[in-house]
């Protein structure tokens, strides 16, 4: 059973209540989570109080002073977080507002909500896909697809995009001011009403047209012409996508390069990528998945199979790539993976199903990314974080911490445990005697000695300057003034100079019904302190 994914958040920036409530409602249902704020200057404060959501789905026209567009711009400059707009104004100016800022794209409102997911999706795609961001936005801007939407009555542009006024050679204000029929000579009214009147009964959910646009200096190219209906606010509006099949050619060739320079990319990323099918064989594998893996070459890695070699298997990478492709689910996972050699590394991996043309899962792609610097640096840093950085016992507030959770085991349980609290003899007087770095060495030998004693189970820190605490879980009082004795004795074997030998008094206690972390510490704090005042160098309990 494949694990729960966290859920993507999106903040939308909707003043209509009504709007708000419909969109969130479509987006919760859809697997997301979902924050409504009505303002500009709200989501504002949010990203600046260190609110960071997975998109920002934010209205253009906003209550407020601030409207949609300001407040991506500001956001854009504080955090990196992709921004969709969410619209019911296309106006020129707005459009090209939207291509000032920091931003992936727009929606228009009450859009098919097939369009508003894919859009979401394609946002948040990109965001963490931005290393290839230049090469998509390359293409997009080199695509010769053009775009159109007009009244299905009147059949006038509402608005048309750059591809369209570039191969037309009008410019959006004569557009705006013209018709389907003024660039399509093949048309006719009753053809068309007729084509949008089936459109709109639901015989077809778009019709693709082998016709031919008419340029501005009169001549004409072919176009295969793409036409499906979409209501916004209540009315109708006839979308259509209109291809030049002349530069059918050169736009294949442009393809054909992007797939070259996509392929040569892939070769030299940073990151491991491969794909494999669906029963799991590998058909394609990059230069640094080979040696996140620790194979010799593509030939003996592509004869695996990733879903029974044993390695993957034992490191659950198998499953998950089961899972992914049985439920057509994308996962990103962490995982510990030790490879042919013997080398154990730490991977990030996200895996993300492929689909033939009939929408069933054809195989996956893998890519995968070597943290295991990442994972020792985190180690290293929690490390630091609970330990003394002298002596590399535990520091105070770790040991608080076990202290707590053993307290809650024995109330629980009914189990015991006690404490050692230990204080060097007359340590001001070695470090005036042989100075603080002998000192120092003292407090490094009297750790290790205690280490190389206690059971892994047990919890040394450092108390205070020369203070030692110990927990001791499932001891009884005897056993803990024994070891505390041993303790003792093993170190006065350490030497300082010729002749002095390094003493502690010693102070044991054991768990009491009803103790909390201050009283425990208390007792036994008091124990040490009463060996102090009968001479020192001895255990009370």
């Amino acid at each position: 059973m494949s694990e729960k994914l966290e859920k993507k958040r999106i903040l939308l920036v909707e003043d209509s209540r009504l709007t708000a409530a419909m969109v969130a409602d479509f987006l919760v249902k859809n697997g997301f989570e979902v924050e409504v704020v009505p303002t500009g200057e709200e989501v504002v404060q949010r990203i600046e109080k260190g609110m960071i959501p997975d998109l920002i789905l934010m209205d253009i026209e906003l209550a407020g002073e601030m409207d949609g567009i300001e407040a991506a711009d500001i956001i854009s400059k504080q955090q990196d977080v992709p921004i969709v707009f969410l619209t019911a104004n296309t106006s020129k100016e707005i459009i090209e507002k939207i291509k000032r800022v920091k931003a992936y794209g727009f929606v228009l409102k009450d859009t098919d909500r097939i369009a508003l997911l894919s859009t979401i999706d394609m946002a948040m795609r990109l965001h963490e896909a931005s290393v290839y961001a230049a090469m998509f936005e390359r293409l997009f801007e080199t695509s010769v697809n053009e775009l159109y939407i007009f009244n299905p009555e009147s059949f006038r542009f509402v608005v048309v995009n750059r591809a369209a006024t570039s191969n037309l050679g009008y410019s959006y204000r004569e557009l705006e001011a013209m018709t389907i029929f003024d660039i399509n000579p093949q048309l006719d009214t009753e053809t068309l009403r007729e084509i949008i009147k089936g459109l709109m009964h639901g015989k077809q959910e778009r019709v693709v047209l082998n016709t031919v646009h008419r340029r501005k200096d009169g001549s004409l190219y072919y176009v295969e012409a793409y036409l499906q209906l979409f209501e916004y606010r209540r009315s109708k509006y006839c979308m259509m996508f209109a291809v030049d099949v002349t530069e059918r050619k050169k736009v294949e060739d442009e393809l054909d390069e992007s797939r070259k320079q996509y392929v040569e990319l892939a070769q030299e990323a940073p990151i491991g990528i491969l794909k494999c099918d669906v029963e799991g064989n590998i058909v394609y594998i990059n230069k640094k998945a080979l040696e996140i893996l620790g194979s010799p070459g593509v030939e003996e890695t592509s004869s695996i199979n990733f879903l029974t070699f044993p390695l993957l298997v034992e490191a659950g990478l198998s499953q998950k790539l089961k899972e992914c492709m049985e439920n057509n689910l994308s996962q990103t996972v962490e995982k510990s993976y030790t490879s042919k050699s013997g080398k154990n590394i730490w991977l990030r991996i996200h895996i993300k199903p492929l689909l033939n043309k009939d929408g069933m899962v054809k195989g996956a792609q893998i890519i995968m990314d070597d943290i295991t610097e990442k994972k020792e640096m985190e180690r290293q840093l929690y490390e630091m974080s609970i330990t003394d950085p002298l002596t590399n016992a535990y520091n105070f507030r770790y040991f608080t911490k076990k202290l707590e959770e053993e307290i809650l085991r024995a109330q629980r349980y009914g189990e015991s445990f006690s404490l050692i609290m230990f204080d060097m003899d007359r340590f001001k007087s070695f470090n005036d005697s042989f100075g603080h770095q002998v000192g120092d060495l003292i407090l490094k030998a009297t750790v290790d000695m205690v280490k190389g004693r206690i059971r892994r189970t047990d919890t040394l820190a450092r108390w205070g300057g020369e203070e030692f605490i110990i927990l001791l879980p499932n001891t009884k009082l005897e056993d803990a003034v024994k070891l505390a004795e041993e303790l003792r004795q093993k170190l006065m074997q350490l030497k300082v100079g010729n002749d002095d030998s390094v003493t502690a008094s010693f102070g044991v206690v054991e768990y009491q019904e009803g103790d909390t972390p201050d009283s425990i510490v208390k007792r036994v704090d008091a124990m040490m302190y009463r060996a102090k005042n009968d001479g020192r160098n001895c255990v009370r309990y």
